[in-house]
């Protein structure tokens, strides 16, 4: 599974996510986030692909494994922050149009990366 979400100039937020599971590609394009806590480092949405799937993720990347990285601007007119933790938790619950569901998840084995504000 890969997410982003993207702020790009005029206002404009581009999201997507994508899963491969089962052998098949599901598009998710309208993410439905849940407001985060500002003092943890968690990701948490959910959304429904055209064909009726249903998905529930999230990620928590709080613990040892932490970095905070300065990122230079691309234009180079200064820097801002990343957060990144290689080792976070992962828990993504798939569910079909018939009615059953899959709980994916890992501990230690999902890459969570977020720009501050």
């Amino acid at each position: 599974m890969e997410a982003l979400v993207y702020k790009m100039p005029f206002g404009l937020t581009f999201r997507k996510a994508v899963l491969w599971h089962g052998g098949k590609q599901h598009v998710f394009r309208r993410l439905r986030e849940v407001p985060e806590d500002p003092d943890k480092f968690e990701w948490n949405f959910g959304s429904v692909e055209k064909h009726g799937v249903r998905l529930d993720a999230e990620f928590a990347g709080s613990g040892l494994s932490v970095h905070r990285l300065p990122y230079v601007n691309t234009n180079c007119s200064g820097s801002f922050e990343v957060v990144n933790n290689s080792l976070a938790r992962a828990g993504v619950r798939v569910a079909q149009p018939d009615g059953s569901v899959e709980l994916l998840e890992t501990t230690t084995g999902a890459v969570l990366e977020m720009v501050g504000p």
